[in-house]
């Protein structure tokens, strides 16, 4: 298939999707007076082709929109306009990526892989200077011996990389004080996880409570070894820096250029909103689910 008519084949069902979605799950109207100037759809879509474009920032996309997708979306709000809408829509975003998961199979799935990915707020020399980002902290990620000034990004997906939930934590806390958090709407489950999640006493708290049971590969100095269980557990690291590779790179997840904690907020969830989709985009075409960067490269 040439990258042409791939790319024409995923404008149509992103714009079909959104169109069927926002038609049978209308969001409702908060105040009375004259309907807004820019439909729902509209504001999904743009939000959308954001991060599957690989683009940062409201002005970009509103620039590129014009350039290539005029035809599809006709009238294009202002940069100021779209903020606003982006952010007021965040959680009818959010309701929309649960509807893709959903359309799916995640909930028929018992198998889940979770990790945490750091999100940088500004760079080293400016800490301090972001007002905007009061829970804000220092953090530091093992795997690549970074420290950074920021949050983290808490991930559970499927285990093709499909992601299930997620959500902002602070920096500082070691990873094993989210498990419970990221585990919180799973019954009856396997959950894979890395070294960062060891905790005898949580796990079999998890596994008599909701019958969540977390296998992490085992630390050189325990005593009890479990080299089956630890290379089941490492066959999914490819996996994860898969995605992660995905969101950070082509998607900018650790450059958003976020000024405040609400505008990091709503980009996350507009973030994460593209990338399902861009997944449910490959499943509908019958693509291999994790190629997002090939549909608007």
């Amino acid at each position: 298939m040439s990258h042409s008519i791939l790319h024409q084949r995923a404008c149509q069902v992103l714009f079909r999707e959104v169109e069927l979605f926002c038609k049978r799950h209308p969001r409702g109207k908060k105040r009375a007076g004259r309907p807004p100037d820019y439909s729902d759809s509209l504001i999904l879509k743009l939000v959308l082709l954001t991060y599957l474009c690989g683009l940062r920032g409201e002005t970009t996309i509103l620039r590129h929109a014009a350039r290539h997708y005029r035809w599809y979306l006709g009238r294009l709000p202002s940069q100021s306009r779209l903020w606003v809408r982006w952010r007021d829509m965040s959680g009818y975003i959010e309701q929309f990526r649960r509807y893709l998961v959903c359309r799916l199979g995640v909930n028929l799935e018992d198998e889940r892989v979770i990790d945490t990915i750091p999100i940088p707020v500004c760079k080293f020399f400016r800490r301090g200077r972001h007002r905007g980002f009061i829970e804000a902290d220092w953090g530091y990620c093992a795997s690549k011996d970074w420290h950074y000034y920021g949050y983290k990004l808490g991930l559970c997906m499927t285990t093709t990389g499909i992601p299930d939930f997620f959500d902002l934590f602070h920096a500082r806390p070691h990873d094993i004080n989210f498990l419970e958090a990221l585990v919180a709407h799973l019954i009856d489950c396997l959950t894979f996880a890395d070294k960062g999640f060891i905790d005898q006493e949580r796990a079999q708290r998890l596994a008599e409570r909701q019958g969540v049971v977390v296998l992490t590969p085992k630390r050189s100095n325990q005593k009890r070894q479990a080299p089956l269980q630890s290379y089941v557990v490492n066959s999914y690291r490819p996996l994860i820096e898969t995605v992660f590779s995905q969101l950070s790179g082509h998607m900018h997840l650790q450059d958003l250029g976020a000024k405040t904690a609400v505008g990091l907020c709503k980009r996350v969830i507009g973030l994460m909103a593209a990338f399902t989709m861009g997944i449910y985009i490959n499943f509908t075409l019958g693509r291999p689910l994790l190629r997002v960067k090939e549909l608007y490269a």
